[in-house]
């Protein structure tokens, strides 16, 4: 008898992830598990934010392992939820993932393949890590709120693209022309904002184009924006890219993907624990390519705090 035949599994899936993707290969994805002999119960989120209450509930009902069939916000609001909920520490929760989404970024830094078998082959292997988890406070409509992500939170620009391609999904688009058209969207209504920084206490004031503070290494469909992230080392990998311009974006749009970009002369980076922004004008926000937020933020790492399946890490 093997992992899977002993253990009770929630399989959370989001029918909207990748543009309808996940109702439509539910299916594939049951027989996968199916034939993986795997114990699990299947819940469905129905609208945005509804996998927060549903992944709390599970874990409140007994819950302690997750398959995740979603992509990037479907993980995002998972982890939230299991941060949420107060019955057990989250680091007794495990979380496996089958990246159905559009973008599917986390998976990259982790080691997951795209194909959905493969996916599933990670999960019955079950190596795992205990990866860092970011806490983002924010104010919203005058509320203050708080927010927990897996991966990266961008300001700005960054943010501002996230919100474009989420507006493009909501209309059913997917796939990478969904990034290329909202970078170009972003870049032609963005404008550059005086924003003050504290990083670890450390004051930077920059005319801001983005900032990232990043657990995994990729965004954005697949842009390699934090080469250097660590996720279990308990230190962000925090991004300033200053007024650059279109010439400097078209120049730096192949090392975007690559993480070559890091060496312009407009971008610097920096490793902190805790990071706040500010910002006398609307500055956009975003956590796992979930927009949020207004013109203040407060980002603190919390170590090793989240159980996941890993592959081999990039």
């Amino acid at each position: 008898m093997n992992k899977t035949d002993q253990t009770k599994w929630t399989l959370l899936l989001n029918p909207h992830s990748g543009g309808g993707r996940g109702k439509r290969d539910l299916d594939q994805i049951e027989k996968l598990l199916q034939s993986q002999n795997f114990n699990y119960s299947l819940i469905v989120s129905e609208f945005p934010k509804h996998a927060i209450q549903l992944a709390k509930e599970a874990v409140e009902n007994g819950c302690r392992h997750f398959i995740v069939a979603g992509g990037d916000g479907t993980l995002n609001e998972v982890v939230n939820g299991v941060f949420l909920q107060k019955v057990v520490p989250p680091e007794q929760v495990l979380i496996g993932m089958i990246p159905v989404g559009t973008g599917n970024d986390w998976i990259k830094t982790f080691g997951i393949p795209n194909a959905y078998a493969s996916a599933v082959e990670k999960i019955v292997e079950q190596k795992t890590l205990f990866q860092d988890v970011g806490k983002l406070g924010y104010s919203q409509g005058g509320v203050e709120q708080q927010r927990y992500f897996s991966n990266m939170a961008g300001f700005g620009f960054d943010a501002l693209t996230a919100q474009k391609a989420n507006s493009l999904k909501e209309k059913g688009r997917s796939g990478m022309l969904v990034y290329l058209q909202s970078l170009l969207a972003a870049f032609l209504q963005y404008k550059v904002q005086k924003v003050k920084i504290l990083i670890d206490k450390n004051p930077v004031e920059e005319l801001l184009f983005s900032l990232s503070v990043a657990i995994g290494k990729y965004n954005g469909g697949g842009m390699k924006q934090a080469p250097n992230a660590i996720p279990n080392n308990g230190i962000f990998n925090v991004t300033v890219i200053k007024k650059i311009g279109f010439w400097g974006i078209l120049t730096n749009l192949a090392g975007l993907y690559s993480g070559s970009y890091i060496k312009d002369s407009h971008v610097t980076c920096f490793q902190a624990k805790e990071v706040f922004i500010s910002s006398q004008s609307d500055l956009a926000g975003e956590v796992d390519g979930e927009a949020l937020g207004e013109s203040q933020f407060h980002v603190e790492i919390l170590p090793k705090k989240l159980q996941v399946i890993v592959g081999d890490l990039q």
